[in-house]
């Protein structure tokens, strides 16, 4: 018998597809539930910034709560996921933020401001890193769940 010659019983199953496989529903609602917060947010922010003297109290509220709204799809993300949960809180996340930045692109193009993509990189992965840190919070065990 050499080395790499294994007896049947101890080779490892398989596993189920259904825990590796990410779960496109659960990335969905998750979005959804963090554009409650985010796409208000965003909306505000951008009518804030045009504002001739800027309410800065004003814009970094809702700067918080659009990075609040990430979080917030990170968690629920990461609640519901059967597995695998920073990335479904990542992509949660992410798919948040494609609208709430297509948003702040189209206020900063009315009011003729410049895009950064550097800025918008940056954004997309602060969005990543907040739904992933949303996601070990939601994910971690609940009372009366099964060990």
């Amino acid at each position: 018998m050499t080395p790499f010659d294994a007896p049947e019983e101890d080779i490892p199953a398989p596993a189920a597809e259904g825990a590796s496989a990410l779960a496109g529903l659960v990335i969905a609602r998750g979005a959804a539930v963090g554009l409650l917060l985010a796409v208000p947010a965003a909306l505000a922010n951008s009518v804030l910034a045009d504002q001739t003297p800027k309410p800065k109290a004003a814009l970094n509220v809702s700067t918080l709560v659009v990075f609040v709204g990430f979080a917030l799809a990170g968690w629920l993300a990461g609640r519901e996921a059967p597995g695998q949960r920073a990335k479904h809180g990542a992509l949660a996340a992410l798919a948040a933020f494609v609208p709430v930045e297509v948003i702040a692109v189209l206020g900063r193009l009315d009011r003729e401001a410049g895009i950064s993509v550097v800025a918008i990189v940056f954004v997309g992965l602060l969005a990543a890193c907040l739904g992933t840190m949303g996601a070990s919070v939601g994910g971690r065990k609940r009372k009366g769940d099964l060990p």
